[in-house]
């Protein structure tokens, strides 16, 4: 316990960046809005972009904790003579809570948003508010999952540091991207590489039900814990 607080009181910055950083991100959104409500939108009918973007601010302050990544936030930690195994169990939870308040912040954020145009523009309907459209487990899935690729990349950059985390960051964020394209070039019947990627994707994913693949999902997400685990243990600190 006397560990947590003052892991706590070391981090008690981190909300307040990230609050920052995401109020800087839902005036963002308000002003694109506004302009584009100005000059592009005849019927002021809109997203609340602002809120969107202030929750996706909730990843910065889960993944870059106080503007500190996962792997300086550990070494950091140990060089002062913090127990290894206490800050594994410690940090997670910290990140946690952060992202909690996050994602808090970003749904008043996002009432704020909703109220101020329909001061703005009388009659005025929402397009699109995530608050509204998202199920109620998606925000612990939210939190959960920004919490655990915290401590994944801390691990990753302790053992193969920024190179090697950039090796495996930019594939991951373009991945996406290339699986759904090439599943659709597939489904239009293309015979480009893409589509014959896509026609693969699409058979691997037929070899198994959605439940097996989510067993396989979680027994993946067990092994990289344990070998993220072992990074934090094994890592050289130098004092």
């Amino acid at each position: 316990m006397n560990f947590f607080i003052r892991h706590l009181k070391v981090n008690r910055d981190g909300v307040l960046v990230m609050m920052a950083f995401q109020a800087g991100l839902f005036l963002l959104g308000v002003v694109m809005v506004l302009i584009i409500n100005t000059f592009l939108n005849d019927e002021q009918d809109c997203a609340a972009i602002g809120g969107m973007m202030a929750l996706m601010g909730t990843i910065f302050g889960g993944l870059v904790r106080g503007g500190i990544t996962g792997g300086s936030r550990y070494r950091m930690a140990v060089s002062m003579g913090w127990p290894r195994l206490a800050y594994i169990l410690v940090d997670p939870l910290l990140t946690v809570m952060n992202c909690i308040v996050g994602v808090a912040f970003a749904a008043v954020l996002n009432e704020l948003e909703v109220w101020l145009y329909g001061v703005i523009y009388p009659g005025w309907e929402v397009e699109l508010n995530v608050f509204a459209v998202m199920p109620w487990w998606a925000y612990p899935a939210i939190v959960l999952g920004i919490a655990l690729l915290d401590f994944l990349f801390g691990a990753l950059l302790l053992r193969f540091g920024p190179k090697g985390f950039a090796a495996v960051w930019f594939p991951l964020c373009f991945l996406p991207l290339v699986i759904g394209n090439s599943v659709d070039a597939a489904r239009e019947g293309g015979a480009s590489l893409l589509a014959q990627l896509g026609r693969g994707i699409v058979f691997v994913i037929g070899l198994l039900s959605p439940t097996m693949w989510a067993a396989v999902g979680a027994a993946l997400v067990l092994v990289l814990l344990v070998l993220s685990v072992q990074c934090y243990r094994r890592a050289e600190v130098r004092v």
